[in-house]
């Protein structure tokens, strides 16, 4: 059996691994005095798998089952490297493992599908951004993957500090960009203006080298917004320059030499989640209207033809709500069956993500449906 690390869901999620599946979801600590409590509750978690086990396997085949499980436990580095949170899927033949940046509820199930569903509300939600700190003498660069922060390196051939940059002729025209050419940039002349003339001329030209520096060596390869920390004036001037469409549409107007990484990360993911938070709140209120132009639906046996033939553009649930039955998808038909372990809600949701389409977990005081379920039509 292979104990496999997952990182990047939904696409590398295993959807269509055959089942049974122990699906467990672990709080996890960084600290190593809380991760000696993450591992007794991880014992207490195989404890409860067993007896799931049960009805279904004998005493060594359960053993066999759940070995990968008995091996996590024990091995001290690997709780050495945790995040917020693990989640396991674990069948016969492969142990998939997600580390989280986030908080989860401590739970296990059993079943012939993967429990993945609480996975969407939050990876919809990680952040995964770049921070420009910057101010008329250097810049610094950071990438955030959800909890972390970590400062970008560059090559030592990209010049960070203005005044390697502009050199000693402050005000004349330059031509290379860290050692890359950048043609078409254009030099600026200007009549006998004063000291302060000069140190805005030679903080523009310093802007732009650092949007175009910005663009090349990071979003042309790995485009990921850009939130902006500077101080008013730096602000405007960048905005007025700017070219890269990755640069998020709200910064942080501070100077970043007043914060530590700690603050500029939690300035800056309070600002994406507020601004994601105010998108899906968008989304969820447009598809709610829809109902009544027949350009979305509640009710899963619609829901079920139109997944099938492909017609469904958007997805919503109501967090923690479930619905066990069975669905046929050759027939396009849902039963509703309490008995059943399968949540239809769940396999809905895996066919959206496999087709590509997009799908949000919401609180129930936003989606406002009774059934629990929203498609949005194209």
């Amino acid at each position: 059996m292979s104990v496999l690390m997952l990182n990047n869901f939904p696409t590398d999620c295993p959807f269509n691994e055959k089942g049974p599946f122990i699906s467990l979801f672990l709080t996890t600590h960084i600290h190593s005095q809380e991760s000696k409590n993450d591992r007794i509750v991880f014992k207490n978690l195989i404890t409860q798998a067993k007896e799931k086990l049960i009805a279904d396997y004998n005493k060594i085949e359960i053993e066999e089952f759940l070995d990968p499980l008995y091996t996590l436990e024990k091995e001290s580095p690997f709780w050495s490297f945790n995040q917020a949170g693990l989640a396991i899927f674990l069948n016969e033949k492969n142990c998939y493992i997600y580390r989280l940046p986030f908080e989860i509820n401590n739970q296990i199930t059993y079943s012939d599908r993967i429990n993945f569903k609480p996975l969407i509300r939050m990876f919809q939600n990680i952040v995964h951004f770049y921070i420009l700190a910057l101010n008329r003498d250097y810049f610094k660069l950071y990438e955030v993957n959800g909890k972390s922060i970590e400062p970008i390196k560059l090559d030592p051939s990209i010049l960070v500090k203005a005044k390697d940059v502009i050199g000693d002729q402050r005000t004349e025209k330059f031509n290379t960009v860290g050692g890359f050419s950048t043609p078409g940039v254009q030099g600026i002349t200007h009549g006998h203006g004063g000291k302060k003339d000069d140190i805005d001329i030679d903080t523009e030209k310093y802007v732009r080298y650092v949007e175009q520096t910005v663009h090349i060596h990071l979003t042309k390869d790995k485009p990921l917004p850009i939130v902006l920390v500077s101080l008013p004036k730096t602000h405007i001037l960048y905005r007025k320059i700017n070219k890269n469409k990755y640069l998020y549409e709200k910064g942080v107007i501070k100077s970043p030499d007043s914060m530590t990484n700690e603050e500029l990360l939690e300035e800056c993911t309070k600002l994406i989640e507020n601004v994601f938070a105010d998108e899906l709140k968008r989304l969820t209120d447009r598809a709610r209207k829809s109902i009544e132009l027949s350009k979305a639906s509640e009710d899963i046996h619609q829901i079920v033809k139109s997944i099938k033939s492909k017609q469904v553009e958007t997805l919503f649930l109501i967090d923690d709500r479930k619905l066990y039955g069975y669905v046929d998808w050759e027939k396009q038909t849902v039963e509703v069956n309490k008995k059943s372990d399968t949540d239809i809600f769940e396999e809905f949701a895996e066919k959206i993500i496999l087709d590509g389409k997009q799908i949000y977990v919401v609180d129930k005081d936003w989606l406002k449906v009774g059934s629990g379920i929203l498609a949005q039509f194209y």
